[in-house]
Order: C-alpha cells, then sequence, then structure tokens
C-alpha cells in the first residue's frame, strides 16, 4: 500500500509513519495529516514560501558569472497542528548544514522551494538537468521531506561515503564555496548535488547495503563524466537511489552487490574542475513519485552514527 494517499480538501495527503524519511511536494494551502509512531497524528499546512537574496557578486542578476558569489534564503510557513511556524533556510553558507526543523513530534526537512526559480519569478536557473538529470527546481510550490522525530531517516547506521572532514561540513569546502545543495553556481545556477573536495583517487565507500551498481554515464560511453549510480530497496518499498560523479574508476564490477562499508570506487579526478572533488546525489523514489534532495540529510546521518559507533565506522 501507498504511504501516500491523496483525500479531499481541507485534507489533501494522509501520511503515515514509517521506518525511512518520506519526501513530498506541496503546494501552497495544501494540508497533510501525518501520523506518528504512537498513532497520533499531526495536521501540517503549507501558507506560505518564500526566497530572497542576501548578497550577491553578479554584475547582472541574469546573466551567470564563473565564480560570483550569491548568497540566498528560502523558507516556508506551516500550520502545525493550528500553530505558525516559520522555517528559513540559507544558502551557500555554513547554515546549509542545518537540522530539521523538530515540533510537535515531526521532524521537517525544508529541502526547497519553487518561488527561488527563475520560471516562478525568482532568480535561480538549474546547473545540471541536461548533462545529468538533477533538477532542483519543486514541481510544487515546496519539497520537503518528513519523518517521526523519534526515528531516524533509516532503520540502519549509515558509513561515511567518503573520508568524513574532521572539523564537519564546510562550505569552504564545496568546490569553490558554492557547491552544496541547490548553491548558486556562478551566481544563480541551482547546483544539484553536494561537493566535497578531496584529492583524485580517495576511497568511496557503500554507506549501506547496495543492491545494484553502475555506471550511467562514462567517457568511455561518449559522455563528459563518469557518473555512478547504486539504488537499494527496503522493505517498507521506498528505493534509495545515490550517486557518486568524477568518478577515476570503480573497485568493484558493475551489478555486483555491494556490502555496507566496502570500497566501491575511487573518487574525484574525472573533469572536477579548478579543485579536485567528488559530487554526491541523493534520490528517493516511491509510488508517488521521484524526489532529488539535499545528500546533507544522508552526511549528516554519517557524523552521528560515527559518534554513536566508533569502533565501527572510519
Amino acid at each position: 500500500m501507498s504511504t501516500l494517499a491523496k483525500k479531499d480538501s481541507p485534507l489533501n495527503y494522509d501520511i503515515k509513519c514509517r521506518d525511512t524519511i518520506i519526501p513530498i511536494e506541496l503546494d501552497k494551502g495544501d494540508s497533510l495529516q501525518f501520523a506518528l509512531k504512537s498513532g497520533q497524528k499531526v495536521i501540517i499546512k503549507v501558507v506560505d514560501t518564500w526566497a530572497k537574496i542576501i548578497s550577491t557578486e553578479l554584475k547582472d542578476i541574469t546573466v551567470p558569472e564563473s565564480g560570483a558569489r550569491l548568497v540566498y534564503r528560502f523558507g516556508c510557513k506551516f500550520n502545525i497542528d493550528g500553530k505558525d511556524v516559520e522555517v528559513e533556510r540559507e544558502v551557500p553558507t555554513a547554515r546549509s548544514f542545518y537540522e530539521p526543523l523538530d515540533f510537535c513530534g515531526v521532524h521537517i526537512w525544508l529541502d526547497g522551494v519553487k518561488a527561488a526559480f527563475k520560471r516562478a519569478g525568482g532568480f535561480l536557473l538549474e546547473k545540471d538537468f541536461s548533462k545529468a538529470k538533477i533538477r532542483c527546481e519543486p514541481q510544487k510550490d515546496v519539497r520537503i521531506l518528513i519523518q517521526d522525530s523519534s526515528l531516524d531517516i533509516c532503520p540502519e547506521p549509515l558509513h561515511p561515503w567518503c573520508p568524513l572532514p574532521e572539523e564537519g561540513m564546510r562550505i569552504e569546502d564545496c568546490y569553490r564555496g558554492e557547491d552544496c545543495w541547490m548553491g548558486s553556481y556562478d551566481g544563480i545556477c541551482a547546483h544539484g548535488g553536494l561537493d566535497i573536495n578531496h584529492p583524485a583517487r580517495t576511497p568511496l565507500w557503500a554507506p549501506l547495503d547496495i543492491d545494484d551498481h553502475a555506471y550511467f554515464n562514462s567517457v568511455a560511453m561518449g559522455d563528459n563524466n563518469n557518473r555512478w549510480r547504486g539504488t537499494r530497496r527496503w522493505e517498507n518499498g521506498s528505493l534509495w537511489v545515490l550517486q557518486a560523479h568524477h568518478v577515476p574508476g570503480l573497485t568493484i564490477e558493475e551489478h555486483v552487490p555491494i556490502k555496507k562499508g566496502q570500497q566501491f570506487a575511487w573518487g574525484a579526478g574525472v573533469w572536477s574542475g579548478v579543485v579536485d572533488h567528488s559530487h554526491f546525489v541523493f534520490r528517493i523514489i516511491e509510488e508517488y513519485g521521484e524526489f532529488i534532495v539535499d545528500p546533507w540529510i544522508l552526511f549528516a546521518k554519517m557524523y552521528r552514527d560515527r559518534e554513536l559507533f566508533p569502533d565501527k565506522f572510519i
């Protein structure tokens, strides 16, 4: 049975808690009923969304400029069980690496708003759709991920995907300081993933058991990069798709299952630009849609799990 059930207004969606995080896109005025693990139900309504530029180095706000920096904020006003709650994020700064809203027993990750994009009157353009089919812009007014706050994003610990920066994630280590999720590459191009700077041929490990994996782009096939994709189907039916780009080589043959913690590839080194880095992508595919979301959600859990299990994970 689908986790998401469409209903007539005023309760547009009915969602039941499960053991993996749930993505959903909503329009202003939409509401959802979220059933917690305890059985308690929380009503969440989208009241408003916004996006605004805080600072920019662009000479022309409509024209991308190599290396130009732009900082912006985006937000959403929710009504949760009758109480108004505003959530705002800032990118690309240290605040890009954020914690979810924790309210009424629910965690809500604010992943993106349509208002930031040019087609909706904003300023951002898509960067990675033509080459890697990564679309940052929500199809509705806001994209969120939701979970019972007593649960984690998935029911098992995650192994680091790559060596985690010891001091934590820093925006300075995301290519030129702009390439977090939806960071403003060249000033106005939404970055479709999370870049982590590290030397060429840095090891990449499987964060969790991978059912199947392969290159979906490669220089050998005539593409402009080596891009890897691995999939994991959870028992509840949710399909997680992990991608790593700029991969110089695999260490496990394609279409062979990978165990959590196994090195499957080397990172960085293929068309990685002015700074060697790996580009990480996180997709979640459900019966009701496909969502590309912030990989930081995975890396935040990797940091938490490394603290919880220091002898088990790197």
